[in-house]
């Protein structure tokens, strides 16, 4: 009989553990096939406890977010917003109803095919009644314009509410009424805009569990009638349908059908966010000013032809409307735009469909088990992984496909996750079986160095010689300013347990953003991004983990301020070059670790944060490979102990676009002090960074540079001067 290593190592576990293993050992076809069914029928279970709902519905919004499709949107939809133009044009909201009325006496010149509110008018107008009775009037003679309502709950002892005819849907007789259901109470517009709109629908949207507005109810039904959503209610009188109908979970208008959930909803199918532009928007500011024009007998703005034939949403966008919603597309959608995908989703028979729970089932059995024989049935380490993770992708791309070409909901994070589940299962087999001497080595080596190198390692035991390769890496380095005050003002015990806080948490901001913790300098940390992973956003992700790390320490320092213990603020350093990664030492004792100039470069900027008063400074490499990640602004050109070539260091202030907006002024003001300075226009420096420092008496950069420049005034410097600073300590 022959034997390979892995044989060998199964003939001694069963020859060790009995009869148990050796009945285990039915072969390797027929192992990967109960490993598969095992973790298929764990799936199941889990997905009928909707534990991990809210990762698929995550996945959902990813697929939204990635390949929504603004082509595909209907272009006969028209939205005229109440965006910040037209609130910084035509004054604070709400506006006057008057304003209205304008709009809707345009639109109807315009010849739009119907107009549609999503503003609601619940009470009189603030400023007078004429107002509102123009309005009204305006819309009466429009004869398409609809309004929305709100559904409040209603106690049970209430009586049943009166329900405008405009409001409900007659049913066809084959349909589901549920006339159990109560009617529940009616926030209407107020009458006059009641009597004179074409139509009435609800706006109450349901969000899922975590906040996110994925589906819409198109009908709340009573027992005295079915009421209509808004969608719901122009898509009835754009379809010339005389009924509804719902039949099991659709829903029936005219020649449209609509797929429902067992809850009765719909689930939007999204053409992307706003942003991206899927329907014609236009300013309202932009609208009124035409009616205007118009009146004049002026060309208008807008020409009437961009609504005619159209349905014209009118709602907000401006952010103090506050009428925003969280959606797959986008955090910060209006509440508008949820009303015109519903009514392209209807319109068009384009909402999205979830598979049926059978469907589901058949995919996550074929899932594990194709997974579990390319991973036991492959020899090879390397094709094994290569055949799983293209399974992935190509199922990924079958719900990719299904999503975009047919509307189709197909499950994606349990599949997925059954797939990893049983290539873990599966390579748990394979450990118990034919790894031990690799768990032995792990754990001998776990004792000394960081899992990520332990990993590189293990993938090649040839490479653990001295000597190492040429990378470009980012590095990063920590330490605590005043170190020797705190250490004075505490004892040991004191001291010790601080330290391990703060090197915790700054230790777990590394990690969190994949930085390999390569040496403790006492109260220092110097840390590797890059390597041996070999992330190519090595310098963005060192970023992030400096400023979390700030973040957090800024928490630890409020609770140690509580305590009584002393303020301990960190300095961080970061800079990014060509390196030497790799065991450095002696044959008896190896490091893994990074050398270069660009590692001393990083050193000599978390020291130079003492000199500008900042926290975190980055030479001029990291800042060019993660600028359009990150905010900085420019401190100084610098020339470090030990180098004669001078650089450009940076300031990393935020993420991008998480800057605080009060911070701006005072950037405003530094950098055009900064340029006078560089252009020897001292005096104009002067007064750029005074006023910096008005603003912001403690920002360090506009105090360094506002005494150099003061010194020039004085004492101008030599002719070739070209803005240098030597550093002349480290």
């Amino acid at each position: 009989m022959r034997y390979n290593k892995a044989g060998l190592l199964g003939a001694s576990l069963a020859h060790r553990e009995g009869p148990i293993l050796r009945r285990l050992a039915l072969g390797k076809p027929a192992t990967a096939a109960l490993v598969a069914i095992g973790v298929w029928l764990a799936v199941l279970a889990l997905h009928q406890s909707r534990l991990l709902e809210i990762a698929e519905l995550k996945t959902l919004d990813h697929r939204f977010r990635q390949y929504a499709d603004p082509r595909r949107a209907s272009k006969d939809l028209v939205l005229v917003a109440v965006d910040e133009a037209s609130l910084e044009t035509f004054g604070r909201w709400p506006w006057p109803r008057d304003r209205f009325g304008y709009v809707v006496r345009y639109l109807r010149d315009a010849e739009a095919k119907a107009i549609v509110f999503d503003i609601l008018f619940l009470e009189p107008d603030e400023g007078t009644a004429e107002f509102d009775a123009s309005f009204a009037e305006e819309v009466r003679a429009a004869g398409n314009v609809f309004f929305p309502f709100l559904l409040l709950a209603s106690p049970a002892s209430a009586p049943a509410p009166s329900i405008p005819r405009s409001a409900t849907i007659p049913l066809g007789r084959e349909s589901d009424r549920r006339t159990n259901v109560p009617a529940p109470g009616l926030k209407l517009p107020i009458p006059p805009l009641a009597e004179a709109a074409v139509g009435l629908g609800f706006i109450n949207l349901t969000s899922d569990f975590d906040g996110t507005t994925r589906r819409l109810k198109p009908l709340a039904m009573t027992s005295q009638g079915a009421l209509a959503q808004l969608a719901t209610a122009v898509a009835y009188d754009r379809l010339n349908t005389d009924r509804a109908v719902i039949e099991g979970h659709t829903l029936r208008l005219g020649s449209t059908t609509i797929p429902l959930t067992a809850q009765g909803e719909m689930i939007l199918n999204w053409h992307g966010s706003l942003d991206r532009k899927p329907y014609p928007a236009y300013s309202i500011g932009a609208v009124l000013r035409s009616f205007l024009e118009v009146q004049k007998g002026q060309r208008p703005t807008l020409a009437p032809a961009l609504f005619r034939g159209k349905t014209v949403y009118v709602g907000t966008t401006a952010a103090g409307t506050y009428d925003l919603r969280v959606t797959p597309v986008s955090s910060f959608t209006p509440g508008v735009f949820v009303q015109m995908t519903a009514l392209d989703n209807i319109l068009h028979g384009r909402s999205l469909q979830p598979a049926p729970a059978w469907v589901f089932a058949m995919t996550a059995l074929v899932v594990c088990l194709a997974t579990a024989w390319s991973f036991m049935l492959v020899p090879r380490l390397p094709a094994k992984f290569g055949l799983i993770v293209a399974l992935a992708a190509v199922y990924y791309g079958v719900t990719v496909w299904a999503f975009t070409a047919q509307a189709l909901w197909l499950e994606l994070a349990l599949p997925e996750g059954a797939l990893g589940v049983t290539f873990a299962v599966a390579a748990t087999w394979e450990y118990l079986t034919e790894g031990r001497q690799r768990r032995h080595l792990r754990g001998v080596f776990d004792k000394y160095m960081a899992a990520e190198v332990v990993d590189e390692i293990l993938r090649n035991p040839a490479g653990v010689t001295l000597g190492g390769e040429k990378k470009e890496l980012t590095v990063l380095f920590t330490d605590v300013a005043g170190f020797t005050s705190i250490s004075e003002a505490l004892d040991p015990t004191e001291l010790v347990e601080l330290i391990n806080r703060y090197l915790s948490v700054v230790t777990e901001g590394i990690l969190r953003h994949r930085g390999n913790v390569n040496k403790y300098l006492g109260d220092g940390i110097m840390a590797v991004f890059g390597a041996p992973r070999g992330e190519p956003n090595h310098a963005t992700l060192a970023c992030y983990a400096a400023l979390d790390c700030q973040a957090a320490l800024a928490r630890l320092r409020e609770e140690w301020k509580a305590q009584g213990y002393p303020d301990m603020a960190t300095r961080i350093g970061i800079n990014s070059g060509s390196l030497v990664v790799g065991n450095m030492g002696s044959p008896a004792r190896m490091e893994y670790t990074v050398m270069g100039d660009a590692v001393n470069l990083a050193s000599r900027l978390e020291s130079a944060n003492k000199v500008y008063g900042t926290s975190i400074l980055m030479g001029p490499r990291t800042y060019e490979l993660a600028r359009e990640e990150i905010q900085v602004r420019e401190v100084d050109i610098l020339r470090v102990m030990g180098k004669q070539k001078p650089v450009v260091v940076y300031e990393l202030l935020a993420r991008r676009g998480e800057m605080d907006e009060r911070n701006r002024p005072v950037l405003e003001l530094y950098r055009k002090g900064l340029a006078a300075y560089k252009a020897r226009d001292f005096g104009a420096a002067t007064q750029a960074f005074e006023a910096a420092l008005q603003l912001d008496p403690a920002d360090g950069p506009s105090r360094v540079h506002l005494s150099r420049a003061q010194e020039y005034l004085v004492t101008p410097p030599l002719p070739d001067w070209a803005g240098v600073y030597e550093m002349r300590s480290k």
